[in-house]
């Protein structure tokens, strides 16, 4: 077992911490880049009311189509290290041969 020394947050609740002020931090900036975004668009509209914008139509649904894949793969992801994590752990290394040997008698 691993012991916590006195005074010292867990590792866990750092992480935690960081993520918090991170994902703070980016959608403050986010928030600044779409406002500045739309204050250009809306100052070129005017100008640019007459340029064909070919694939303006199907940008959600191209962006919806992207983030799902990489919401799939990262699910992916996280189930294959969650399997690489138990096959280290000292009781599933242990009953991975008998697992195996009863699938191979059946």
């Amino acid at each position: 077992m691993h012991k916590e020394l006195p005074n010292q947050m867990p590792v866990t609740e750092i992480t935690k911490n960081l993520q918090t002020q991170v994902l703070d931090a980016l959608q403050v900036a986010e928030e600044a880049i779409v406002d500045s975004v739309r204050n250009v668009a809306n100052a070129v509209e005017p100008v640019l009311t007459n340029v064909p914008r070919p694939y303006a139509s199907q940008a959600n649904e191209l962006v919806d189509g992207a983030f799902s894949f990489a919401e799939q793969l990262l699910k992916n992801q996280h189930d294959f290290v969650t399997k690489l994590l138990s096959a280290t752990s000292p009781n599933e290394s242990k009953s991975a041969p008998a697992s195996k040997k009863s699938t191979a008698s059946a």
